[in-house]
């Protein structure tokens, strides 16, 4: 019903008619996260919708066009669940057209510097200086991230909030990332009373 749209009486409580993704998104591009965990009921749909270009809204037979551009993301290995009969060869080899691979933050973290300051700009708070001390940005380089960048980005979104428009110093980030080895290391490397402008940091 939200991918394709609904008419009104498709289903109980469909109280009118919905238009869906792929008619919202028409002329456009839609972003499939995670299409590795679509169920395979919706992966057969969605393979019609790519090969022909053509959908029904829900409660009716009459077909649409969808003049649409996807583009998925995933962190499963699709092959391997081709293997596993949890996702159909037809859909993944029809999406294979051209792959990009991102490796995990963990393995480019010259990447940390720049997403901190991309997300200190979003999450600042008016008057805020947007600073990380030295300390406190060698514990972001420092942390493996195994959320990846949707963690980096929380991990500063509470920090701009705990800093209340203050640098954001150790004492803002979590306690997993204040680990003693981790303050240790920093502590060798950096002199913790400086605070330095991010750029200056970088």
């Amino acid at each position: 019903a939200e991918f394709f749209g609904h008419t009104r009486g498709a289903f109980t409580g469909a109280e009118r008619q919905r238009s869906g993704y792929l008619q919202s998104g028409n002329g456009g591009t839609i972003f499939l996260d995670e299409i590795g965990n679509l169920e395979v009921g919706l992966q057969g749909k969605l393979l019609r919708v790519l090969q022909d270009g053509e959908y029904r809204l829900l409660g009716t037979s009459r077909h649409q066009r969808a003049d649409v551009r996807f583009i998925a993301a995933t962190n499963e290995n699709l092959a391997q669940r081709v293997d596993q009969r949890q996702f159909r060869p037809d859909l993944y080899y029809r999406i294979r057209g051209g792959w990009l691979q991102l490796p995990p933050l963990r393995k480019r973290k010259e990447d940390i510097p720049i997403l901190v300051e991309a997300f200190l700009k979003r999450y600042q708070v008016s008057g805020g200086k947007g600073e990380v001390d030295q300390e406190a940005m060698c514990l972001l380089m420092e942390h493996d991230y195994p959320g990846n960048v949707r963690e980096l980005m929380t991990v500063v979104q509470t920090a701009v909030n705990l800093a209340q428009g203050g640098p954001i110093t150790t004492a803002c980030l979590p306690r997993e990332m204040r680990r003693r080895q981790a303050l240790t290391t920093c502590r060798q490397n950096f002199d913790g009373n400086i605070t330095l402008p991010l750029a200056e940091v970088e």
